[in-house]
């Protein structure tokens, strides 16, 4: 049999309607050594067989490191930057694309996009329980010919534990350095109900830190993430009764907001959790159910997200003197943001089986946004009124969104979108997998008025093509092509700030309704290839064009920028394994630069300007980054894990016209972690522990670009040094 059909009849054809959530049999799951993933075409399939580049985190190497949320699990991987932005949410940048709101990546739970509905930011800290995780699906490179919109650079799939994994309950409990506790009970089954086969899984976490506490460092560096106060509970249900499932997760998560100077001496009252905090409520419900027959399976879904983003932050402005009498004075000001938004979508997902080696899936579907209140309040402390800034969404009835009764009465402003997409896998030969396909998105406008005229979107097409090479069971050769696009979201496009009269400088940067999507081509290539037992090898190689980019412009508008960023890449990878021990290397190389200025329109933003980035390296991305790892397996119930981390220089004076800010130096961090398995009476017990950046290494992130020229953060923000957790886990 050839290598391609071996690997397809290991999983019953690999075609069958996998739920991304329904774990397969172990014994076919290891067949050749590797872990089936749905994140490449929403069907299981092994990661080298899987027509995208594509990762695995597994539960296993969670617990072994101690990660505490998902950012840290990320920022192991190859060419995967992991930083901060003033705001205390933690970013990735893949493959050398930065964002102020990690929206150039989809974040997806259980296989359904999860993000809040004003930035499209997806969520990767301490926002999802990290011991509710069975693995981690990453893809680095586009994804939009499957999940549309903001899968750019990369999608995460992020699999929680199933009915059949848990058969029974676990609990997990984690604390350790800048007095953080995170406990987290998940439990699950299955039974027959009659005639009918049903499954039940929940969980539950509470989670909080103070960001003080025992070994806390670096000193008087309050923006460093370990001592960012914050604080959380999350719970979620899954009922599965055949061919049906039904999700509820809710989410209530806190942190502070690095808005202020670190050296403000105001700043502490600023940062006390209790008073001035960024709150994120948010429910989600999923329903689909699948209807099977020999060689099709359809899928109808639905979904449902409100996400309530309300704030309170203590603003302290410049100290200025006034010329006249040479008196000093600083304004202060508190201020209340609000930002609920609902997602809504529908649609039906098709996989058809027509023969072994023909598959075929595709699916149409509505999705949208809608604000249900966005804008800030400022409460000045000097006695002055309170004023309605201008980061403001207004309805059909030219009132800011949700804060007047009369609202009731308006419709909200509300973004649409219509989508279809199909892809076809064809095993054309022994040793020949041939996919393509394409997804086609189309904004719907939103009525006839200004708010949501957005026709500039009219259609976003993303096609994909690859070819996978199996020559024999030892080697893989993939060659891909894609292209993805993001949409322009709320923030872009509806919030509509007024420049000031006398300066005609922007308080806010203001939306632009003539916004089109950013697009990115990519053609990559990885070779995958097992040279001796116990030794594997791997490499790849991509180039990137991103045209079109959404960013900040002065004096305040989102604009498409008129060049382009051209991205040249490549990985290289080894794992040896030796005895009981495991070693594992792998080094990343990203050259992006932005190119000269296009023909695109310049009156997209109103302005006769010229390509501002032109000629500048990528900001705060680093051109050069390694991972590695050793594990050793004391016993078969002991191991210990060291792993590293190292950066080149990162970008930043060309970035800074007064050149405040020089380059992020070079850093390299290491980390130690241990697990003990099989404990107790019952061996029904584990403990870990882990200990980051063991040497005290002193690192830093920059702020976004936007804020590179800033005085309000200067050097960035600072990383977390050194830091202890442990873990104990119980199986009932």
């Amino acid at each position: 049999m050839s290598p391609l059909l071996a690997l397809l009849a290991s999983r019953g054809l690999a075609a069958d309607a996998v739920n991304p959530f329904e774990e397969p049999d172990e014994s076919e799951l290891f067949r050749f050594e590797e872990q089936l993933v749905t994140v490449a075409s929403r069907y299981a399939q092994t990661v080298r067989k899987a027509p995208s580049i594509v990762t695995l985190i597994t539960a296993d190497e969670i617990r072994e490191r101690g990660y505490r949320n998902v950012s840290e699990a990320l920022r192991t991987l190859p060419g995967i930057y992991v930083w901060r932005s003033k705001e205390g949410r933690d970013l990735a940048a893949i493959r050398g694309v930065v964002s102020a709101d990690d929206n150039k990546l989809l974040v997806l739970v259980d296989g359904v996009p999860w993000y809040e509905g004003v930035y499209t930011h997806g969520f990767i800290d301490d926002y999802l329980p990290i011991s509710n995780i069975q693995q981690i699906e990453v893809i680095k490179g586009p994804g939009s010919a499957i999940y549309g919109t903001n899968a750019f650079t990369g999608v995460i799939n992020i699999v929680t534990w199933r009915a059949s994994d848990l058969e029974g309950a676990r609990v997990r409990v984690m604390a350790g350095s800048t007095t953080r506790g995170d406990v987290t009970v998940s439990a699950g089954g299955r039974s027959r109900v009659g005639r009918l086969d049903t499954t039940a899984t929940a969980y539950a976490r509470l989670f909080g830190q103070t960001g003080q506490g025992i070994d806390v460092q670096p000193d008087l560096a309050i923006d460093a993430p370990g001592t960012d106060p914050r604080k959380g509970i999350a719970a979620g249900v899954e009922l599965g009764v055949e061919g049906l499932r039904l999700q509820l997760h809710h989410v209530d998560y806190a942190h502070t907001y690095l808005v202020n100077g670190r050296e403000d001496p105001f700043q502490a009252l600023g940062r006390s959790l209790d008073t001035f905090d960024l709150q994120y409520h948010d429910t989600f419900v999923d329903a689909r159910y699948t209807l099977s027959t020999t060689a099709v399976d359809v899928t109808p879904y639905a979904f449902y997200q409100r996400h309530d983003n309300p704030g309170a932050y203590f603003f302290g402005g410049d100290i200025t003197v006034d010329p006249d009498t040479l008196e000093a004075s600083q304004f202060f000001m508190t201020v209340d943001a609000e930002k609920t938004t609902e997602r809504s979508g529908a649609g039906v997902d098709v996989q058809a089986r027509p023969a072994l080696d023909h598959v075929i899936v595709g699916g149409l579907g509505i999705e949208g946004v809608r604000v249900v209140r966005l804008f800030d309040y400022g409460i000045p402390l000097d006695g002055e009124p309170s004023v309605l800034n201008g980061f403001t969404v207004v309805d059909d009835c030219g009132q800011p969104t949700g804060l007047y009764t009369n609202d009731e009465a308006c419709a909200k402003p509300r973004l649409r979108n219509l989508f279809g997409y199909v892809q076809y896998t064809w095993t054309a030969a022994p040793s020949v997998e041939l996919t393509g396909g394409a997804r086609v998105d189309k904004r719907i406008p939103t009525n006839e008025g200004e708010q949501g005229d957005d026709g500039a979107f009219v259609l976003a097409i993303s096609p994909r093509a690859g070819v996978l090479l199996v020559p024999s069971d030892d080697v893989a050769v993939k060659l891909l092509y894609g292209r993805a696009f993001r949409a322009p979201n709320v923030r872009e496009l509806l919030v509509r700030s007024e420049p000031d009269e006398v300066t005609g400088q922007y308080e806010f940067a203001s939306g632009n309704l003539a916004l089109i999507p950013e697009t990115i081509h990519t053609t990559e290539g990885e070779l995958t290839a097992a040279v001796a037992e116990g030794v594997e090898l791997r490499a790849d190689a991509s180039w990137s064009l991103l045209v079109n980019e959404i960013d900040k412009i002065q004096p305040g508008l989102y604009c498409n920028l008129p060049g382009d960023l051209s991205i040249l890449g490549g990985e290289v990878g080894a794992k040896v394994k030796a005895g009981p021990a495991t070693l594992q290397g792998d080094y990343a190389l990203t050259l992006a630069t932005y190119g000269d200025q296009t023909e695109l329109d310049r009156s997209i933003c109103d302005l006769d300007w010229t390509d501002p980035y032109a000629g500048r390296r990528q900001y705060e991305y680093p051109p050069h980054m390694g991972k590695g790892s050793v594990r050793l397996a004391l016993s078969p119930k002991l191991s210990m894990t060291a792993f590293g981390e190292v950066y080149s220089n990162r970008p930043r004076r060309e970035w800074s016209p007064s050149a405040k800010n020089p380059d992020g130096e070079a850093f390299g961090l290491l980390h130690l972690a241990g697990r003990a398995t099989g404990l107790g009476p019952k061996g029904n017990a584990e403990i870990g522990f882990a200990v980051r950046n063991v040497l005290d290494t002193a690192w830093n992130t920059g702020v976004y670009r936007d804020d590179a020229d800033a005085d309000d953060i200067p050097g960035g923000i600072a990383g977390e040094g050194r830091s202890v957790v442990v873990s104990v886990e119980l199986a009932l």
